[in-house]
Protein backbone atom coordinates (compact mmCIF):
# COMPACT_ATOMS: atom_id res chain seq x y z
CA UNK A 1 0.00 0.00 0.00
CA UNK A 2 1.36 3.19 -1.01
CA UNK A 3 1.58 6.29 1.17
CA UNK A 4 -1.00 8.36 -0.64
CA UNK A 5 -3.60 5.43 -1.67
CA UNK A 6 -6.26 6.77 1.00
CA UNK A 7 -6.31 10.16 -1.35
CA UNK A 8 -5.79 9.29 -4.70
CA UNK A 9 -9.34 7.86 -5.20
CA UNK A 10 -10.57 11.77 -4.94
CA UNK A 11 -8.16 13.02 -7.46
CA UNK A 12 -8.07 12.65 -11.39
CA UNK A 13 -5.02 12.56 -13.37
CA UNK A 14 -2.70 15.38 -13.92
CA UNK A 15 -3.61 17.53 -17.64
CA UNK A 16 -1.39 17.73 -20.48
CA UNK A 17 0.13 20.85 -19.41
CA UNK A 18 2.08 21.11 -23.09
CA UNK A 19 0.24 20.04 -26.03
CA UNK A 20 2.98 20.57 -28.28
CA UNK A 21 5.39 18.31 -26.04
CA UNK A 22 3.25 15.88 -25.47
CA UNK A 23 2.82 15.37 -29.14
CA UNK A 24 6.46 14.48 -29.58
CA UNK A 25 5.98 12.22 -26.82
CA UNK A 26 3.41 10.37 -28.45
CA UNK A 27 5.56 10.04 -31.24
CA UNK A 28 7.81 9.01 -29.59
CA UNK A 29 6.11 6.07 -27.96
CA UNK A 30 4.56 5.03 -30.70
CA UNK A 31 8.05 4.22 -32.27
CA UNK A 32 8.86 1.75 -29.06
CA UNK A 33 7.88 -1.75 -29.19
CA UNK A 34 9.53 -3.50 -26.58
CA UNK A 35 8.07 -5.70 -23.39
CA UNK A 36 7.79 -5.06 -20.21
CA UNK A 37 11.15 -6.14 -19.20
CA UNK A 38 13.13 -4.90 -22.15
CA UNK A 39 11.08 -1.21 -21.33
CA UNK A 40 12.00 -1.25 -17.61
CA UNK A 41 15.84 -2.38 -19.05
CA UNK A 42 15.63 0.89 -21.35
CA UNK A 43 14.49 2.79 -18.90
CA UNK A 44 17.04 1.52 -16.19
CA UNK A 45 19.80 2.42 -19.34
CA UNK A 46 18.36 6.17 -20.44
CA UNK A 47 18.77 6.72 -16.56
CA UNK A 48 22.13 6.16 -16.50
CA UNK A 49 23.13 8.09 -19.26
CA UNK A 50 21.16 11.24 -17.81
CA UNK A 51 23.33 10.51 -14.83
CA UNK A 52 25.94 10.69 -16.73
CA UNK A 53 25.14 13.13 -18.90
CA UNK A 54 24.19 15.60 -15.66
CA UNK A 55 27.63 14.84 -14.03
CA UNK A 56 29.49 16.20 -17.34
CA UNK A 57 26.96 18.81 -17.17
CA UNK A 58 27.96 19.83 -13.56
CA UNK A 59 31.79 19.70 -14.31
CA UNK A 60 31.28 22.12 -17.31
CA UNK A 61 28.95 24.42 -15.66
CA UNK A 62 32.27 24.35 -12.55
CA UNK A 63 34.64 25.30 -14.92
CA UNK A 64 32.60 27.60 -16.77
CA UNK A 65 32.77 29.54 -13.59
CA UNK A 66 36.18 29.28 -13.03
CA UNK A 67 36.78 30.80 -16.55
CA UNK A 68 33.82 33.22 -15.73
CA UNK A 69 35.49 34.42 -12.67
CA UNK A 70 39.03 34.36 -14.32
CA UNK A 71 38.08 36.26 -17.17
CA UNK A 72 36.78 38.78 -14.63
CA UNK A 73 39.42 39.28 -12.56
CA UNK A 74 41.58 39.38 -16.01
CA UNK A 75 39.35 42.20 -17.37
CA UNK A 76 39.53 44.30 -14.36
CA UNK A 77 43.60 44.04 -13.64
CA UNK A 78 43.14 45.27 -17.35
CA UNK A 79 40.80 47.93 -16.98
CA UNK A 80 39.11 46.58 -19.76
CA UNK A 81 35.56 45.01 -20.65
CA UNK A 82 35.63 43.63 -24.03
CA UNK A 83 38.56 41.43 -26.00
CA UNK A 84 38.44 39.82 -29.53
CA UNK A 85 40.30 37.20 -30.70
CA UNK A 86 41.84 36.82 -34.19
CA UNK A 87 39.48 33.69 -34.95
CA UNK A 88 36.62 36.45 -34.79
CA UNK A 89 34.63 35.65 -31.34
CA UNK A 90 34.50 39.00 -28.55
CA UNK A 91 33.80 38.43 -24.85
CA UNK A 92 33.00 41.27 -22.90
CA UNK A 93 31.68 41.71 -18.95
CA UNK A 94 28.78 43.75 -17.99
CA UNK A 95 28.30 44.54 -14.64
CA UNK A 96 24.62 44.95 -13.44
CA UNK A 97 22.70 44.54 -10.56
CA UNK A 98 21.26 41.57 -9.17
CA UNK A 99 18.60 41.21 -6.23
CA UNK A 100 19.16 39.23 -2.95
CA UNK A 101 15.81 39.29 -0.94
CA UNK A 102 17.79 39.58 3.09
CA UNK A 103 14.77 39.85 4.81
CA UNK A 104 11.34 38.73 3.20
CA UNK A 105 8.73 40.06 5.58
CA UNK A 106 9.64 43.27 4.96
CA UNK A 107 9.96 42.58 0.93
CA UNK A 108 6.38 40.93 1.11
CA UNK A 109 4.90 44.06 3.20
CA UNK A 110 6.58 46.46 0.55
CA UNK A 111 5.10 44.26 -2.68
CA UNK A 112 1.58 44.77 -0.38
CA UNK A 113 2.54 48.51 -0.47
CA UNK A 114 2.93 48.74 -4.19
CA UNK A 115 0.22 46.86 -5.27
CA UNK A 116 1.85 43.43 -6.20
CA UNK A 117 0.20 40.81 -3.66
CA UNK A 118 -1.08 38.61 -6.73
CA UNK A 119 2.58 38.43 -7.18
CA UNK A 120 3.28 36.42 -4.17
CA UNK A 121 2.98 32.96 -4.58
CA UNK A 122 4.74 30.53 -2.49
CA UNK A 123 7.41 28.32 -4.33
CA UNK A 124 6.10 25.67 -6.03
CA UNK A 125 7.90 22.49 -3.41
CA UNK A 126 6.50 24.19 -0.48
CA UNK A 127 2.58 24.47 -2.02
CA UNK A 128 2.75 21.05 -3.17
CA UNK A 129 4.40 19.65 -0.48
CA UNK A 130 1.72 21.59 2.23
CA UNK A 131 -1.28 20.09 -0.44
CA UNK A 132 0.26 16.79 -0.07
CA UNK A 133 0.19 16.88 4.10
CA UNK A 134 -3.44 18.11 4.08
CA UNK A 135 -4.55 15.26 1.57
CA UNK A 136 -2.98 13.10 4.31
CA UNK A 137 -4.13 14.25 6.81
CA UNK A 138 -7.77 13.97 4.84
CA UNK A 139 -7.98 18.16 4.48
CA UNK A 140 -8.96 19.61 1.61
CA UNK A 141 -6.08 21.24 -0.77
CA UNK A 142 -5.56 24.88 -0.02
CA UNK A 143 -8.01 27.52 -1.81
CA UNK A 144 -7.00 27.95 -5.13
CA UNK A 145 -5.20 24.53 -5.25
CA UNK A 146 -5.78 21.57 -7.20
CA UNK A 147 -4.82 18.35 -6.65
CA UNK A 148 -3.91 16.05 -9.33
CA UNK A 149 -2.94 11.82 -9.62
CA UNK A 150 0.97 12.29 -11.14
CA UNK A 151 2.40 9.08 -12.30
CA UNK A 152 6.28 9.28 -10.67
CA UNK A 153 8.72 6.67 -11.73
CA UNK A 154 11.39 5.29 -8.91
CA UNK A 155 13.94 4.14 -9.58
CA UNK A 156 15.90 1.98 -7.01
CA UNK A 157 19.44 0.50 -7.72
CA UNK A 158 20.14 -2.32 -5.90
Amino acid sequence: MGKYDKVLDKLTKMPVADVSWQAEVETAKSKIQLTDTELIQAYVGLRGEKDQADEVLSHINLMLEAYKQLLADAYEAKGITSMKLDTGPSVSIQLEPKAKVEDRDAFREWCIENDLERSLVLPWQTANALTKERLLKGQPEPDGVTAYIYTKIVLRKK
